[in-house]
């Protein structure tokens, strides 16, 4: 027999479909299987700036200070109001800011971030929201505002807490603007509501932190949602 039939005769190949050779079984186990998450980035925002702001990485415009976080909020859509674009956020940034600037009382409030902070959310192309938290010697609360640009005269949540919350009242104007005033003094927390003719709802809630005195009263959150700027027409 010659030398190269003796080394095919030394080799084991399979006898059946599959039988192939597997490759081992790796001993580190895979990170990616099995495994749970935090869901929590492991560094702080000024660890994250200081990375954004490497020289090598070529940042081409001025980075904001390190806030934080926003909380989730929204509000009841069923999704058919006009586009909120960049152009109509930007306009009820602007006029929140100059009403939060006019509103009485506001002196010695500190938010977190500016009142104009309005973002588009997971509800839609037509709902915009953003939460802040205002603080004072007296201590801190949420302050949360939703613009919703098209709405049903009446959703079925509010359908629903109306009839439910004895701390809640409706009342509709002679234009047809519809609005509801909710003040809950066990805990200071506070919610108003605007829907005008033209089916644009204006919601703003506040609610103290950690059992806080509050700082931020029914009647200044009813006078941010009433600003005549706020309405897109």
């Amino acid at each position: 027999m010659s030398a190269r039939s003796n080394a095919l005769s030394s080799r084991t190949f399979p006898t059946a479909p599959g039988s192939w050779p597997r490759p081992p079984t790796p001993t580190t186990p895979d990170p990616r299987a099995g495994g749970r998450h935090s869901g929590r980035i492991p560094l702080t925002l000024d660890e994250l700036t200081a990375i954004a702001t490497t020289g090598s990485l070529a940042v081409t415009a001025p980075v904001l200070p390190a806030v934080p976080l926003m909380r989730s909020c929204g509000a009841f859509t069923d999704g058919n109001g006009p586009e909120l674009t960049q152009e109509k956020v930007a306009r009820l940034d602007r006029a929140l800011e100059a009403r939060w600037a006019s509103m009485p009382g506001n002196s010695d409030l500190t938010l977190d971030r500016p009142i104009g902070s309005l973002r588009l959310t997971d509800f839609g192309k037509d709902t915009i929201c953003e939460v802040v938290t205002a603080e004072s010697a007296a201590g801190e609360r949420r302050l949360e505002i939703v613009v919703v640009s098209g709405q049903p005269a009446s959703s079925p949540q509010d359908e629903y807490l109306n009839e439910i919350d004895p701390n809640r009242t409706t009342t509709v104007s002679a234009d047809g603007t519809i609005v509801t005033r909710g003040f809950y003094p066990e805990h200071g927390s506070a919610y108003f509501s605007l829907i005008l003719p033209s089916t644009q709802q204006i919601i703003i809630s506040i609610t103290p932190i950690n059992g806080s005195t509050v700082p931020v009263t029914l009647a200044q959150i009813e006078y941010l949602a009433t600003a005549t700027e706020l309405a897109l027409g």
